[in-house]
């Protein structure tokens, strides 16, 4: 069984029934059972792996390599194999999320939310962000990611004195519907319709929360 106490992870997704971890120091892709509380190794890839989602029997890579440091890669689960792989627009490597038949990629810093075609990797558009967002998550036809409002002071700022949410956002409206502020600073989220699971920045393991925390 493998043990995620010690592991920092830095992406997560939710099939409905398991919870896709992304562990980047081991370049590994493991999955977590809630109901069983067991995780399992499933791939070990050639670069860090920063974050994923799953599409049927194919899951997305968000990882290492790439002209700008970052690219996409289809994998197949059935094959073990690579099916497609193309470099995130702009050095993007914030997070990844499929979403109505889309892929939706952050650029955290440059504030930037892209949308991009799975089949190419062309860039359908952009839109630009009211805050910093990293570690998109889809439930349904929920779109969640974390915002992070450093304050005035931006990036100078120290996290912790700065507002962390859980956003739910509307790609068609171009604004965010729901936010809930959390009291410590999240690394990564995904969300099962009842819980918030995350990982939390400079701490190792999972965690989770009830969305009606607050």
């Amino acid at each position: 069984m493998l043990g995620l106490e010690q592991r920092f992870i830095t992406g997560m997704a939710w099939d409905g029934r398991v919870l896709w971890l992304a562990v980047p120091e081991e370049h590994l892709v493991a999955t977590y059972d809630p109901q069983r509380g067991t995780a399992e190794n499933i791939l070990v890839y050639r670069h860090e792996v920063w974050d994923l989602c799953p599409q049927e029997d194919e899951l997305w890579l968000m990882a290492g390599g790439g002209k700008l440091g970052h690219q996409l890669v289809l994998w197949s689960l059935k094959k073990g194999e690579e099916l497609r792989r193309f470099d995130c627009p702009d050095g993007a490597g914030a997070g990844i999320a499929l979403y109505d038949g889309k892929l939706w990629l952050t650029h955290r810093h440059n504030r930037k939310l892209f949308c991009l075609d799975p089949a190419s990797g062309k860039v359908n558009w952009m839109i630009r962000m009211e805050n910093e967002t990293f570690s998109p998550t889809a439930y349904k036809n929920e779109l969640w990611f974390i915002e992070s409002d450093p304050g005035p002071l931006g990036p100078w700022n120290p996290a912790q004195r700065g507002k962390q949410f859980f956003s739910r956002y509307d790609p068609a409206w171009e604004r965010v519907m729901e936010r809930c502020e959390v009291p410590f600073v999240p690394s990564c989220v995904a969300f099962d319709g009842e819980r918030f699971w995350y990982a939390e920045e400079g701490k190792r393991g999972l965690f989770s929360t009830e969305k009606n925390f607050g």
